[in-house]
């Protein structure tokens, strides 16, 4: 099996590991920063399975300019059109896409690029390598509280981008050796791939 890597947030131009904002299905000029009952939804709550998207979403922020690839915010990814056009490229289809605004508080675009709002289903089961891995867990229910060193399983089904059911990677793409070098060939920005044994121990 090929080497398996997490994709991790990097600080750069543009590029905040936290994002300063709110997410929206339609922007308020009263009030912008404000939360709306409209905000919520299947779409935010649901876990793991295939949901119905807004047509497009609003992303208000505090922030002066965005310029990264990837994020993780709202329970789900914001991609740039390079980074879903890459997905698509490698055959990935487990997941669901809308357009997402990038806008400051008087509705101007905050960016040059084109972003979508991501969400994914289908996240893979029984991938961890229980025996192998360094794994602490919850003396009271048994559950995971920290991956010290996560292995996986020997597969050659494993699909070139994925995502592990677990609460603990639950923010964390993964992804082949092959789509990190054509992810490298585009420059993607704002991130950086880290070998998948460190995806609970890196920190940005």
């Amino acid at each position: 099996m090929e080497n398996i890597y997490a994709i991790f947030k990097k600080k750069e131009k543009s590029c905040p590991t936290l994002l300063e904002g709110i997410l929206h299905t339609e922007f308020f000029e009263k009030d912008p920063f404000e939360a709306r009952k409209s905000d919520a939804g299947e779409w935010r709550t649901t876990k793991n399975i295939k949901t119905e998207l807004p047509k497009e979403l609003w992303f208000v922020s505090k922030d002066r300019s965005y310029a990264f690839d990837l994020r993780w915010d709202s329970q789900g990814f914001f991609i740039t059109s390079e980074f879903l056009n890459l997905l698509l490229k490698f055959g990935i289809n487990n997941f669901q896409y809308t357009k997402l605004h990038m806008v400051n508080k008087h509705k101007e675009s905050i960016s040059t690029k084109e972003y979508y709002y991501v969400r994914f289903y289908d996240r893979l089961e029984d991938v961890i390598d229980m025996e192998k891995s360094n794994i602490e867990f919850y003396r009271q229910d048994g559950s995971i509280k920290k991956i010290w060193d996560l292995q996986l399983k020997k597969s050659n089904t494993l699909s070139d981008v994925f995502l592990i059911n677990n609460t603990s990677l639950s923010s964390i793409l993964f992804c082949s050796e092959e789509f990190k070098k054509e992810a490298e060939k585009l420059k993607l920005k704002g991130i950086t791939f880290v070998p998948s044994n460190e995806a609970d121990v890196y920190k940005p």
